[in-house]
């Protein structure tokens, strides 16, 4: 026992670690969901369908690893072969429940997936009540069953405890809201349906859909929506003008003006947000026929997929490119590069959601 404890810590420390190292940060969540489930017991088990419904609340604190508190309950049912008949009774369930995170458990790096499949283990403890067992044919359910909550038929409630085993499929509607489906096998104490069978524990499967809000999401600084300052471009000296001399002794130089623009960008953004940039660069070429423009399109890495990257990148600079060529910059005179988040040309995250203008 003590092995498999320290085996146990050892892991989740391992675990916390890696989570520290890709800047994972905890969050909460609340979960509601709403299903049927059914009890296997001695009758056929799409006769034993019944609504279920759940409330839970909870908290990834890693990015493998959740803990949820839950309360479930609505109506089952149960039955005898023999007499061909079925009772209803009330219930519900508190459970604590661990969830592993099976697509963040086999990636080395961490990131928010559209679609996520957790595995889920838990306890708790269970009230049944309300059965209606006694309408059913006394003769016949005694000659069925050894015991029935007792002698007393009248004894109508039950407290005992539970396990569960389940996974749970979620899709990833937006920040902060998510839709999955979660089936679970809930090992029920042997008199939760009022069927008494050598202690034997009663099973329930239940299957629901759920409807989640995640909160306290920290926003990363690759996140903020404050304006980012373009690059300062050091301004060029303007040239000295030269001293008259004779006709002969003139000597014609031309300095070329450097270009370095930079547009910055929104989470997901496209369009271009600064004219005055393209009017910049459009003067630019006005003055330099001969020059080259390139147009470099970036992403950050700190958001999003590599694809989903270097799509935006190569969006960003293509409409980037268009827009100077309705100032008149010639198409000859312009290339396009997307980089996607291959390549971070700034410290800061946030300002690699960029297009670079140079001027050659």
């Amino acid at each position: 026992m003590k092995r498999i404890l320290l085996a146990t810590a050892v892991a989740l420390s391992a675990l916390t670690t890696l989570s520290a190292q890709e800047k994972f940060r905890p969050y909460g969540f609340l979960q509601l969901q709403g299903g049927v489930g059914t009890t296997f017991t001695n009758v056929d088990q799409n006769k034993l369908l019944s609504p279920t419904f759940t409330v839970g609340v909870g908290a990834m604190v890693i990015p493998q690893l959740g803990l949820r508190v839950g309360v479930n309950g609505w109506q089952s049912k149960g039955g005898f072969r023999s007499i061909d008949d079925k009772y209803k009774f009330n219930y519900i369930n508190a459970d604590v429940d661990l969830l592993l995170n099976l697509c963040n458990l086999f990636t080395r790096h961490y990131r928010p997936h559209l679609f996520d499949v957790s595995l889920v283990a838990g306890i708790g403890i269970n009230h049944a009540w309300g059965n209606n067992i006694s309408t059913l044919p006394l003769a016949a359910v005694q000659e069925n069953i050894s015991n029935i909550w007792g002698d007393n038929l009248a004894q109508q409630s039950y407290n005992g405890t539970s396990f569960r085993m389940g996974l749970m499929f979620d899709f990833r509607l937006s920040r902060h809201w998510q839709l999955g489906l979660e089936a679970d096998m809930n090992a029920m104490g042997d008199d939760w349906n009022a069927k008494y069978q050598q202690h034997k524990r009663d099973w329930m499967l239940t299957t629901q859909l759920s409807l989640t809000y995640r909160f306290g999401l920290s926003r990363r600084k690759a996140q903020t929506a404050a304006p980012v300052a373009p690059p300062v471009v050091t301004p060029v000296p303007p040239t000295p003008q030269p001293k008259a001399v004779p006709a002969e002794r003139i000597v014609t130089k031309t300095v070329e003006a450097p270009l370095n623009e930079a547009l910055q960008y929104a989470i997901r953004e496209t369009d271009v947000n600064n004219t005055i940039i393209i009017d910049k660069v459009a003067a630019w070429s006005q003055q330099h026929p001969q020059g080259r423009i390139i147009v470099e399109g970036y992403a950050d890495k700190g958001t999003g997929t590599p694809d989903y990257n270097m799509k935006l990148a190569q969006q960003r600079a293509d409409k980037v490119a268009q827009a100077l060529k309705s100032k008149g910059v010639p198409a000859s005179q312009i290339t396009v590069t997307a980089y996607g988040d291959t390549k971070q040309p700034f410290a800061d995250n946030a300002q690699n959601r960029c297009v670079i203008i140079v001027g050659k």
